[in-house]
């Protein structure tokens, strides 16, 4: 079976926010572009591998069925069930930052 891969409001936000930060570091709209492009490359490998991502050292959001990748020093936070034909990209952020924090104020 093949998933669909749909990034929530969330996601896009947050892909634009690293977009910006990089390009502030870089000063080089190529490597920002590039980073998220490796970023969203990643999450498309979830429309043929949804298992491929770590579970969580968070109980709660285990039991809310999200799994995560890790491009680099970010995180990429996203849920599918099986039976449903769509895994849904829910955020993305730098790993630095507290993930149980930061997933607790995702809708």
């Amino acid at each position: 079976m093949r998933y669909n891969v749909l990034m929530t409001e969330t996601a896009i936000s947050d892909f634009k926010k690293i977009a910006r930060d990089i390009l502030d570091i870089s000063k080089n709209i190529d490597t920002a572009v590039k980073f998220v492009t490796e970023m969203k490359a990643e999450c498309n490998r979830l429309a043929d591998f949804p298992q491929s991502g770590a579970l969580p050292n968070d109980r709660n959001l285990v039991c809310q069925g999200y799994r995560f990748l890790v491009h680099k020093e970010y995180l990429i936070f996203y849920t599918y069930e099986d039976g449903d034909d769509t895994v849904y990209v829910k955020a993305a952020f730098n790993a630095k930052l507290d993930y149980k924090r930061v997933m607790r104020t995702i809708k």
